[in-house]
């Protein structure tokens, strides 16, 4: 396990694999209130109270706790080994594949809590995920793929934890609160049209509230506005469509709905540091 200093672990997310605990607290410790927690039980067992909510953990067993939540560890016993991976949302955004719709957001929308239980030919490829998300995120940021190798890795650990929901019962006890809803219509409205409409009261208005009342929900479960989300889906569309060379930058700027080439570069410029030009031959470059 890499210490929570180590120069070669990015801020925003902790790996353990196979830590072995005799303490509750020590097992607290690493259940960090601002960050989701996804814990997986390898022996022992423990019993956790989670926004007032008792759940026992066992063997093969797993469960995503949700950020803000309420934890207490009631009952554990004398040895437990885990495997746990905590990531705030800010090192998820900058680490998702096609964000906002990354197939796995519901379960970091809602505060229901839910364990699921784990067959072997369930976990063995969570775990080996998680141990190259590990990999990845401890090696030297000399390493010229290291930000990519993180991103996939991270993403393909997350999809695979979302089909060991899926094909659990977990969804058939899942009620939204009505926040919660709201955010998840948006991110899926965000994915179908980033790339025409940019204003929040484009989306405010497909979902019936205000622009304000939009924002602040938004902000509220993804501690970013609904601005921000917008322009961090509008760069990624930026970013697929520069990978293809046969498409000019005049072409992605008027596809991506840019008065002219000149707003898209200095808005793009302004969110990577970097022009479209200089992305793309970068991208070519590797």
């Amino acid at each position: 396990m890499a210490s929570r200093k180590s120069k070669y672990y990015p801020l925003g997310l902790q790996v353990y694999l196979f830590e072995t605990y005799t303490s509750r607290n020590a097992v607290m410790d690493l259940l960090i209130v601002d960050r989701f927690s996804v814990l997986i039980i390898n022996t022992g067992a423990l019993g956790i109270q989670i926004n007032n909510r008792k759940i026992h953990l066992f063997i093969n067993e797993l469960i995503v706790i949700p950020k803000r939540s309420a934890c207490e560890i009631f009952i554990m016993s004398s040895q437990i080994q885990i495997c746990l991976l905590s990531f705030s949302s800010e090192f998820a955004f900058d680490n998702s594949i096609k964000w906002p719709h990354i197939g796995y957001f519901e379960y970091f929308t809602t505060q229901y809590v839910s364990k699921i239980f784990l067959k072997k030919k369930d976990m063995t490829p969570l775990i080996d995920l998680l141990k190259l998300v590990d990999s990845k995120a401890k090696s030297s940021n000399k390493h010229i793929y290291k930000k990519e190798t993180l991103l996939l890795s991270f993403n393909l650990f997350l999809y695979e934890l979302a089909r060991a929901y899926y094909v659990s019962s977990w969804y058939s006890n899942v009620k939204h609160s009505s926040t919660e809803k709201l955010v998840i219509h948006f991110f899926r409205l965000l994915e179908l049209n980033s790339r025409k409409q940019h204003s929040v009261k484009f989306y405010a208005d497909a979902l019936h509230v205000s622009s304000g009342h939009l924002t602040k929900i938004v902000k509220h479960v993804t501690e970013i506005t609904a601005k921000q989300c917008i322009e961090n889906a509008i760069i990624l569309e930026a970013k697929i469509l520069l990978q293809n060379n046969d498409l000019t930058i005049l072409y992605i700027s008027e596809e991506l709905k840019f008065a002219n080439t000149s707003f898209f570069s200095t808005f793009f410029k302004k969110h990577t540091a970097l022009s479209p030009s200089e992305y793309r031959l970068r991208l070519n470059s590797k």
